[in-house]
């Protein structure tokens, strides 16, 4: 009778035993309610934003959400999971119309049906900031066969931009950015325009646009010139018996601002001289090397000259000279 006790007690124990043991939701298979109230927040939302929330289910054993996207091919496709009951979707396109449906998610892996159905076109209600920093640098490099003109600006920070628009006219800086002075289109920040003429006066503007096609208004004008090439007049064609203190010449360009000529011991290397002046209203400009100079020309020796030229007083240069030589005495 005993042993028949201890039997029936064991296999009570092992009973409870197994029972404490097993997992009380490991027969979980059925699914929490929807979300409810699935709705737009337009005042959560920015430009190229939906904020979406919604309402919990009753159940307590919630753990994700999952938020399904459609981007306008009609279906509908899992975007991202979730554990609040709310979701930013960015950087969308403002033309198409995106579906949304939400399911719930509890901790057995058990989906909900969805929850209502929202069709929804991102806002757009910010024009891009107008770009800054726009500089102009204007070359004509005769060696390289370089005639351009640069243009470079800051970035815009915008999350929605998109491009910027370049605008240009030859004849006036008052000219309006519309389609008759459009010029290209650029993502980058700078832009060199290669269709320009030396000694033609070249006035930009340009135009930043976001993904939803609204613009900046546009920037200040800038201008430069591709400035034509000095023509060195004396001494050149390596003239022989010239002064130790020899007065260069060369024609004066239109719209330079500066020059400066360089005195070299070679046709590459060896500056000894080289000397800043400002532009006049004269046809040609000139000057001396000075009698005190810190390397004075040496006699019967060859020397080379160029001329470089400024359009902006407090830019690069512009243009370049060939170069020339003379012999002193």
């Amino acid at each position: 009778m005993i042993k028949r006790y201890l039997t029936i007690i064991l296999a009570i124990s092992l009973a409870l035993f197994m029972w404490s043991c097993s997992d009380p939701e490991e027969d979980d298979t059925t699914a929490p309610g929807a979300p409810t109230s699935l709705a737009f927040d337009a005042n959560q939302s920015g430009d190229g934003q939906i904020y979406l929330r919604w309402e919990a289910p009753d159940d307590d054993d919630v753990a994700t959400y999952n938020i399904y996207r459609d981007s306008g091919n009609g279906t509908f496709s899992l975007l991202i999971s979730v554990v609040e009951t709310f979701y930013l979707d960015s950087q969308l396109d403002y033309s198409i119309e995106y579906g949304y449906k939400v399911t719930a998610v509890d901790d057995s892996d058990n989906e909900s049906p969805f929850s209502n159905e929202v069709n929804l076109m991102p806002l757009n209600l910010l024009s891009p900031a107008t770009p800054t920093g726009l500089a102009i640098k204007a070359h004509n490099i005769p060696n390289d066969f370089e005639v351009n003109v640069e243009l470079t600006w800051n970035a815009n920070t915008e999350t929605d931009f998109a491009y910027y628009k370049v605008f240009r006219s030859a004849t006036t800086p008052l000219f309006s950015p519309d389609e008759n002075s459009y010029l290209d289109s650029v993502t980058g920040i700078f832009y060199i325009d290669e269709d320009v003429t030396p000694g033609n006066t070249y006035h930009y503007k340009i135009i930043a646009y976001d993904i939803g096609h609204k613009d900046s208004d546009p920037t200040i004008v800038v201008s430069d010139t591709p400035l034509e090439v000095p023509i060195l007049m004396r001494p050149i064609g390596d003239v022989e018996n010239t002064s130790l203190t020899p007065t260069f010449e060369w024609s004066n360009v239109n719209e330079a601002v500066k020059y400066k000529i360089i005195v070299r011991t070679s046709s590459a290397t060896g500056d000894i001289w080289d000397f800043e002046l400002d532009a006049t209203t004269a046809n040609t400009m000139s000057v001396t090397y000075p009698t005190n100079a810190t390397t004075p020309l040496n006699g019967n020796t060859r020397y080379w000259w160029f001329i470089a030229g400024y359009s902006q007083a407090d830019g690069e240069i512009n243009v370049y000279s060939e170069d020339d030589t003379f012999r002193t005495m």
